[in-house]
């Protein structure tokens, strides 16, 4: 649509023009908004793969979500300092190029690793001053560093270094500024070079071009005005080639590629202040953008010209700089400006081709629109109360339509037919005009005649409204209550309802709902005649409008009737009831003051608190205000229309708003991002942690906080977010405003923390952002230790079993050592007696002294039972377990043996062996082993002297048995039963036995066994 209604719009008799705010609405972020920004001054912008923009400011790096800024600064040596950041270009996908001129430091900084390094500047050439420096990247990610009146200095990777390698290969003086354009069509790039002019460098065959060497005959080289003093150059998606100089003025020159000039210049001159334009930016859109020293421009395609945006205090635009920086657009479109005075956003909405706020002059007064109507021939008709009617055609330019040609004579008449209040096209195609004191007039669309009328049933009030049915009726109301129906032949007064009628509105069945002030809502029969329901906020329960004044009415469908009475009073045709939609339900007021209906079936309405949409099918309202580009809603509270154009207009008191409803329609919310991830109050970078798949911690570090956000600023305040963390939420939990969630103190597991988003219309984004997160138990809880404990305990378990099963193995050992004993020693002994016993009973009369023989064997062989018998009690006793009572039975049985053969005895036991502990079978095999070798002492060496010495010697326990008697050689001697017992006993001991002998020489026994 033109929107040549910024210039000029004709009154019927009178001109007054009106002013259609064409630039975009402009929203600030300044330090005052207590969202982090780090200072006024923002220098640039960037925006990044994920959707962060990224913000050079006087005090450093910063990096917005949409609802906060980070500051990437800090003091050690890897992180950027807080000085003016300049320019932020991309470096790869997860780095950035950072331009620092005061520090003198270009660097790179890795937003995965929150690392910076910076960058070294080497020349062959001396370069006297760095702070003018600045950064610029061509179309191929070759990064190149500007340096004011040196030159150009080329990124080389391998030396991580900016060198001044003559890429370009400039002519010898011939410097080049930062205002270049790379044109990627022609593979080219164009540099303005001050006083020298403009030179072209071309990539295909690697030479540069300029007006001293122009072989190729570039036309814009051949150009004088352009031969000195070039500034800056752009070429933009039309071809225009944008070429500024600056000798003693800043020229601007706008040409083809021909090199023919275009005046496409229009408006770029008019600023009222010292101005400087130094910068170009065109959007996908292909929206051009000029800006630099007190300037801002956009270009208007259709008007040809630039918009001039107004940048004092009160601006209607909503910017206010001495400064523009930068301009930089958006995923979704929007405008992100950097100036001196803050951070200005604007969304797409906004602009030109989108949203249109206008304000008519008030030169010669106030405009107050009363109603709007489009003609069936596409014409917009706007009604006045004392400026008669404003006549726009369809591409709302202004003409004249001749309506007040033959106005009546006479000066009250005439100012009554200027007072207008109500449009209507009948179906014959004559326009209807209500106006002051009952009047109205009949404007013939095919004659241009207008019929100045009046009738009796009016009775000289207001007529207010008008509209037809589908019969060929006309309604009228007026502002003393009365409802009037004209057929064609005469008017009729139908009703007198005592009260001002707001609005008639006559549904899909013809029936008649009138609005009367302070009186509710009527619902009459199509002819007018019957009252068939009447609703209040009296009525019975169910029934009952939140109030009785009510401005609108609409159609939602077929069943329910909207009345604006306060809030949304949804009325059921079929059954009567009423139910409310109000400020609690997220109406942004309960003041609605205008309702109409688009093409995609949405009710659009303006409240006192402006702008919302109602989507019936999920029963939600969405609100638009200024960053949708909605500046003047509180001013066109008097008449809707939905044009055949698919334009949705308002209008009222010196104001019109229209838009295409479409360019609000919410399209999928983009994938929320983890935008912060904070542990026990210390932020984390999350780049690094999304890159993992999954993400572990220590068992003290379980206090976590999510940051997430859609990183869409256009619609970020129309999402809801839903996070959950698997294992601690049952149901997805709606976040607050804040958007961030934290969790405290988990207990050890797997956790996967879970959140997507929802605009109002209930349209989820496409996929559930998730970060899995891993616990680690402490080393208690792990699967390791319980596994160890686990096995110590059925070691343990085991240990008891198996002692339980060696002690009842110990007691059947013992049990069958002592069976063995009893038997092989008392069994054998008794056997001998027994026999014994009968051989002497049967000689007893026969052979005396064969008898006493064998008593006296009897008797000797009862002996040795009985001290045998005494050494299996002794050893089986648990008292008898010390060292000591082994030792005392030792010396006792050696003293009894040896005194009965008058024998010495000499017995040494060292203190040492007193911590010995035998068991039972090595103190018994022990203890026999002594005793064999004191029988044999006693029994055959015939000594006179008899040794014993017990010591223990490197953990090992030695016994020595030493006699001073006839002694007996070892190899020839007939050990019989008792050497060999002793050898058997020392081997269950692991024990060395030694006997050590010879004849006349006596008797040396050593037994050595182990002890633990």
């Amino acid at each position: 649509m033109k929107k040549t209604l910024q210039l000029v719009a004709c009154l019927l008799l009178s001109v007054t023009p009106l002013l259609a705010q064409q630039g975009f609405t402009f929203n600030r972020i300044s330090t005052d908004d207590g969202i982090g920004l780090a200072s006024n001054v923002v220098y640039s912008t960037y925006q990044d793969k994920k959707g962060f923009i990224w913000a050079g400011t006087a005090n450093g790096l910063q990096r917005f979500d949409g609802s906060k800024f980070i500051r990437f600064t800090a003091s050690n040596i890897n992180s950027p300092r807080a000085s003016s950041l300049t320019k932020i270009l991309p470096y790869d996908s997860s780095s950035l190029w950072l331009c620092f001129p005061n520090l003198q430091e270009i660097g790179i900084y890795h937003t995965a690793t929150l690392r910076y390094t910076t960058v070294a500047i080497k020349s062959s050439r001396p370069i006297n001053n760095l702070s003018g420096i600045n950064l610029w990247q061509d179309s191929r990610g070759e990064t190149f560093l500007f340096i004011d009146k040196f030159g150009l200095l080329h990124y080389d990777k391998k030396q991580h270094a900016f060198i001044d390698d003559n890429y370009f290969q400039f002519p010898e003086g011939w410097i080049p500024g930062p205002g270049l354009f790379e044109d990627t069509l022609k593979r080219q790039y164009w540099f303005p070079c001050g006083n020298n002019g403009f030179s072209v460098y071309d990539v295909r065959d690697r030479k540069m071009y300029t007006k001293l060497y122009n072989p190729k005959n570039i036309p814009l080289l051949n150009r004088k005005e352009l031969g000195a003093g070039a500034s800056e150059v752009f070429i933009d998606s039309k071809r225009r080639h944008w070429l500024f100089t600056w000798v003693a003025a800043h020229v601007k020159y706008c040409y083809d590629s021909t090199g023919k000039p275009l005046k496409d210049t229009a408006g770029l001159n008019y600023n009222p202040d010292y101005s400087e334009l130094r910068n170009f930016y065109e959007t996908k859109q292909g929206l051009l953008w000029m800006y630099g020293t007190n300037a801002l421009y956009n270009f208007d395609n259709d008007t040809r010209s630039f918009y001039y945006y107004e940048h004092e205090a009160g601006a209607a635009t909503g910017i206010q700089f001495h400064f523009v920086y930068q301009v930089m657009e958006d995923h979704d479109g929007s405008i992100w400006v950097c100036t001196d005075n803050g951070l200005y956003f604007a969304s797409p909405g906004s602009g030109t081709y989108s949203v249109v706020n206008i304000l008519f002059s008030e030169k010669k007064g106030a405009v107050e629109c009363t109603d709007i109507y489009q003609l069936r021939s596409g014409q917009y008709w706007l009604s006045t109360w004392g400026r008669g009617i404003l006549t726009l055609n369809r591409n709302l330019e202004t003409y004249d339509a001749g309506i007040y040609a033959n106005k009546p004579q006479g000066s009250d008449k005439w100012i009554e037919y200027r007072q207008t209040w109500a449009l209507y096209q009948h179906t014959d195609g004559k326009v209807w005009i209500g106006c002051q004191a009952g009047n109205y007039m009949i404007y013939d669309t095919a004659t241009r005649q207008t019929r100045f009328l009046t009738d009796p049933a009016f009775e000289g009030a207001t007529i207010n409204f008008i509209t037809g049915d589908t019969k060929g009726n006309i309604w009228l109301s007026s502002f003393r209550g009365s409802l009037v129906k004209y057929d064609g032949k005469k008017f009729t007064v139908l009703h007198k309802m005592g009260s001002v009628i707001n609005k008639i509105f006559i549904d899909k069945e013809g029936l008649l709902w009138v609005s009367v002030e302070s009186k509710g809502l009527y619902c009459l029969s199509s002819d007018g005649t019957r009252i068939l329901k009447h609703y209040t906020a009296e009525g019975p329960a169910g029934e009952k409008l939140f109030m009785n004044v009510g401005k609108d009415i609409e159609q939602l469908n077929d069943s329910t009737i909207v009345f604006g009475a306060g809030a949304m009073n949804f009325i059921n045709k079929r059954t009567g009831k009423v139910y409310w939609l109000t400020y609690d339900d997220g109406l942004p007021g309960n003041t609605i003051l205008r309702m109409r209906m688009d093409g995609d079936g949405y009710l659009w309405m303006i409240t006192l608190d402006g702008l919302c949409r109602y989507n019936p099918s999920t029963r939600r309202v969405t609100p638009y205000g200024r960053k949708d580009g909605i500046t003047l809603a509180h001013a066109t509270t008097e008449a809707d229309f939905f044009s055949s154009d698919g334009y949705m207009m308002f209008t009222g008191n010196n104001a019109l708003l229209y838009f295409k409803p479409g360019i609000f329609r919410n399209k999928q919310p983009r994938d929320v991002v983890i935008t912060d991830f904070k542990l026990l109050n210390n932020y984390l970078s999350v780049d690094s942690l999304q890159s993992l798949p999954r993400i572990q911690f220590s068992s003290t570090e379980n206090s976590f906080s999510f940051y997430f956000a859609s990183l869409s600023y256009l619609d970020r305040e129309k999402l809801t977010y839903y996070y959950q963390m698997s294992g601690i939420d049952k149901d997805w939990i709606k976040a607050d405003r804040q958007n961030f969630i934290n969790y405290s103190l988990l207990p050890p597991g797997n956790y996967t923390f879970s959140v997507f988003c929802e605009d109002i219309d209930g349209n989820r984004s496409k996929n559930i952002t998730q970060l899995h997160i891993y616990i680690k138990p402490p080393f208690w809880r792990t699967y390791w230790f319980i596994s160890t404990l686990f096995f110590l305990l059925a070691l343990g378990i085991y240990a008891v079993h198996r002692l339980r099963v060696n002690k009842l193995l110990a007691v059947e050992k013992l049990r069958n050592r002592v069976a063995r004993d009893l038997h092989d020693d008392m069994g054998s002994t008794l056997s001998t007696i027994n026999i014994l016993s009968s051989m002497a009973k049967s000689r007893i009369h026969v052979d005396p002294v064969k008898t006493t023989e064998y008593l006296g064997k009897i008797s000797d062989n009862s002996q040795r039972m009985m001290e045998a018998m005494d050494d299996i009690v002794w050893s089986i006793k648990p008292s008898n377990d010390s060292m000591q009572k082994i030792a005392a039975r030792m010396r006792e049985f050696a003293t009894n043996v040896l005194e009965a053969k008058e024998i010495e005895l000499d017995f040494r036991v060292d203190e040492a062996v007193f911590d010995v502990k035998l068991n039972m079978e090595a103190r018994r095999d022990f203890f026999l082993i002594f005793k064999e070798a004191v029988n044999n002492a006693a029994k055959y060496s015939q000594a006179s002297m008899v040794t014993v010495q017990i010591g223990l010697h490197n953990n090992r326990l030695v016994l020595v048995v030493e006699d001073d008697g006839i002694g007996f050689d070892p190899e020839q001697a007939d050990g019989g039963n008792g050497m060999g017992n002793m050898q058997k006993r020392a081997d269950a001991m692991q024990g060395r036995l030694h006997i050590l002998s010879k004849p006349g020489g006596g008797a040396k026994v050593t037994v050595n066994i182990p002890v633990p």
